[in-house]
């Protein structure tokens, strides 16, 4: 039809008045009293879900012997470095008088905790993707790197 292709917009003006109950009501096809029971449903699972994060989160900040170092660690792992002006983990490591390792360590542990092992949370602004921890772990499975490392004990050994 003609009047399907023309260029205008004309504003969805029942979107405008309706309210949440209205329009899930529409879109499922359901009773407004059960619209209301949906918006219930999802708002007390929003409200489980923000405490069962917070919840370890909290409990790791208050376990920490240095809780400011765990504080920038979880900034950098959750990519709210910015905030600050970062550059890089090694600037805050400096700023806390830290080693880098460690804020990294510590970054890597926030991932985890954060993604639930799963790695569906993957901030890679200053590290390398979660997937590529299991390629390095691999590699150090080698038998040449094993074969290395007796050699290298057995040097420092006669060393001594």
């Amino acid at each position: 039809m003609l009047t399907d292709n023309q260029a205008s917009y004309e504003p969805d003006m029942a979107a405008a008045i309706d309210s949440e109950r209205e329009i899930l009501a529409d879109r499922y096809g359901v009773t407004l009293a059960v619209a209301s029971a949906i918006i219930a449903d999802r708002r007390a699972t929003r409200y489980a879900d923000v405490a069962h994060i917070l919840g370890p989160i909290i409990g790791v900040l208050i376990a920490a012997q240095n809780p400011g170092v765990m504080v920038h660690a979880l900034a950098l792992a959750a990519g709210l470095d910015q905030l600050n002006g970062v550059h890089s983990e090694a600037e805050v490591a400096r700023k806390l008088n830290v080693t880098r390792a460690l804020l990294s360590h510590y970054v890597v542990a926030w991932r985890d905790l954060l993604s639930g092992r799963e790695y569906s949370f993957d901030v890679t602004k200053f590290r390398k993707r979660n997937a590529t921890r299991a390629t390095y772990a691999e590699k150090t499975k080698s038998p040449f790197l094993a074969a290395k490392a007796k050699a290298m004990a057995e040097l420092n050994r006669k060393r001594k």
